[in-house]
Formats: C-alpha cells, structure tokens, sequence
C-alpha cells in the first residue's frame, strides 16, 4: 500500500513531500571526464610535469572535491528521479538528501580550499551571495543536533535549511567554476579530462 501525503507529512517528515520534480542539471553530461579528473591530474603530473611541484597538494585537493561534488550531485539527480518515478516510497529521497549534503560539503570544500591557499575572502558575513548560502547549507548538515528533524531538505527548487535557500541552478553555476578549473588541471593538448 502507497504513503499517502497525509501519511508522509505526519509519521516521516513533512519537508519531504515538497520534491516531486527533477530540475536537476546533468552535469555529467556537461562535464563528461569528470569522473576521471583525478586520474587525468596524476598523468598530467607524471607525463607533463604539470602543475608545479608546490602547487601539487592544494590541485589534487581542488580536483578531488571537484569530482566528487559532481558525483555526489548526479548520484542526488538519480535518488530524485527514483524518488518521483512513480514508485511512492520515500527512501530515495533520504539517499537523495544524503548525496545533496555531501555535494555541498565537498564543493564548499573545493572553494575553502582556495580561499586559505589564495588568501581570498569567498563573501562577507551574511551577504547572500550563492557562495555564503552554500556555506550554511554545509555547516547547517555538519552541525545538526539529534533532535532536529531536516535541518537540511530539499524542495524542486534546491536546498534549504531555516536562513537559506540554495538554489540547484546557482549550485550547478558555483559547481561549472570548479569544473572548468579542475578541467584545466587535468587536461592536456587542449582536451578536457583523460577517457579511461
């Protein structure tokens, strides 16, 4: 027997039942050797000796969360179009969830990581900049209570959390910047990424 929403929203969650459409990017499709980026950085550096021998951590660092942030996302874009399939059961939304907080924290990562080795400043304290949001939506799933019920959830639109939502369309853009970095560490001759 089905959950009907009443079901859902009294005895699961009612934050879940806002998902019932995928408006998720394919980045995958955009970003074809992405699964291969951190394969492409060690032949860049064995055969090219590309980047330099100072730059290595911080790079394999970057195109590592690059990588995986994009993975993460398109292992959330399956989790949601089980989710809405047709098939009501609400798992795939909880794996769904899951793979969008770890896409958040890796991609934030990626960014952090730049900020420390640039000396950057990435937003000023509560700026509502894409970058800020996605920060709360990252310390929000790294600093949950036990007894808080979805802290972090997501709706068509993107991820939320009390004080922010984070849309997929400005998640997709601050992943695309990322990528293009990560694509530049990994490729050679002017192709993106290494086919394996």
């Amino acid at each position: 027997m089905p959950f009907t929403k009443y079901a859902i929203e009294t005895f699961i969650s009612s934050r879940v039942t806002g998902l019932n459409e995928c408006r998720i990017t394919d980045l995958s499709a955009e970003f074809p050797a992405s699964r291969n980026w951190v394969s492409g950085f060690g032949l860049m550096v064995i055969f090219v000796n590309q980047p330099v021998e100072e730059m290595r951590p911080f790079a394999l660092q970057f195109v590592r969360r690059t990588e995986m942030a994009i993975a993460e996302y398109m292992r959330m874009r399956a989790e949601v179009q089980d989710l809405i399939s047709g098939n009501p059961r609400w798992s795939p939304y909880y794996r769904a969830l899951h793979h969008a907080e770890a896409a958040a924290a890796v991609l934030y990562q990626a960014y952090d990581l730049s900020r420390k080795k640039l000396k950057i400043q990435l937003f000023k304290s509560n700026d509502g900049s894409p970058l800020q949001r996605l920060n709360l939506i990252y310390t929000t799933s790294k600093h949950q209570t036990a007894d808080a019920q979805d802290p972090v959830w997501l709706t068509n639109e993107g991820f939320h959390t009390e004080n922010a939502t984070l849309l997929f369309s400005e998640f997709e853009e601050l992943a695309r910047s990322c990528a293009r970095v990560a694509e530049s560490l990994t490729s050679t001759k002017g192709e993106a990424g290494v086919q394996t």
